[in-house]
C-alpha cells in the first residue's frame, strides 16, 4: 500500500526524457535526474542546461567528446571528467556567479545570452534557446499524471487512523528513498548502509 507513495515520479524528469528521446544521438539521454539535481541545487530553470546544450552542440551531436563539453563552457576549451561534471559546472556557473546576477533576477533569456554567449549575433542563439525551453514545456505527460493519480486513488484507506499513519510514514519513506547527494563530497565512496544511516 505504501509503495504507491514511495514510487511517485518527478514529472520534470519525464518531460526531459521524452524531449531528449527525440534526439537518439544525444549523450544527455539518461542524465535527466542529474540535470534536475543540479538545477534544484543551484536554483536554475531545469530546462536551461538542455537548452544551452542544444544551442551549443545540437544536444551533443557535435562537440569535443574528449572534453565532455556540450555547453561551450569557456568558449568550448574547458575539459570535464564526465558529462555530469559538465552539467554541474555549467549550472553552478549560471546559478552562482555574479555575472549572471541580473539574469537570476529578471529570468530574461536575453540577460543570459549577453553574458554566456558574449558576442553577437544573438538572434539565432535566442531562437535556439527559446525553441528548446518551449518544446520541453510542451511535452505531453498527461498519461504519466494519470498513472500517478491512479496509484494514489487505488490505495485502500480503511479508516481515519490508517490515513494518519500513511501521512506520518510518507515523509520517512521519501527520506529513505531520496539520497541527499549534496551531503557527500564529490568522489567519496559511500556504502549503502552509510546512506541508510544518514552518515
Amino acid at each position: 500500500m505504501l509503495s504507491g507513495l514511495a514510487a511517485a515520479k518527478d514529472l520534470r524528469a519525464v518531460k526531459l526524457k521524452r524531449f531528449l528521446d527525440r534526439y537518439p544521438w544525444s549523450p544527455l539521454r539518461g542524465h535527466e535526474h542529474e540535470i534536475l539535481y543540479c538545477a534544484d541545487l543551484f536554483g536554475v530553470d531545469y530546462r536551461l542546461f538542455v537548452a544551452i546544450a542544444g544551442a551549443e552542440s545540437s544536444f551533443g551531436k557535435s562537440y569535443p567528446v574528449q572534453r565532455n563539453n556540450m555547453t561551450g563552457y569557456l568558449d568550448g576549451w574547458a575539459t570535464f571528467d564526465s558529462i555530469y561534471d559538465n552539467i554541474y559546472e555549467t549550472t553552478k556557473l549560471i546559478g552562482t556567479r555574479h555575472y549572471y546576477k541580473k539574469f537570476r533576477k529578471t529570468k530574461d533569456i536575453w540577460d543570459l545570452i549577453h553574458v554566456y554567449k558574449g558576442v553577437p549575433p544573438y538572434d539565432d542563439y535566442y531562437k535556439n534557446l527559446r525553441f528548446t525551453l518551449d518544446a520541453i514545456t510542451a511535452v505531453d505527460i498527461e498519461d504519466v499524471r494519470m498513472e500517478e493519480a491512479m496509484k494514489v486513488t487505488n490505495l485502500r484507506i480503511k479508516d481515519f487512523s490508517e490515513a494518519r499513519m500513511i501521512l506520518a510514514m510518507k515523509e520517512k519513506i521519501y527520506g529513505w528513498h531520496s539520497v541527499r547527494y549534496d551531503l557527500y563530497p564529490c568522489g567519496q565512496t559511500v556504502t549503502i548502509d552509510a546512506l541508510r544511516a544518514g552518515r
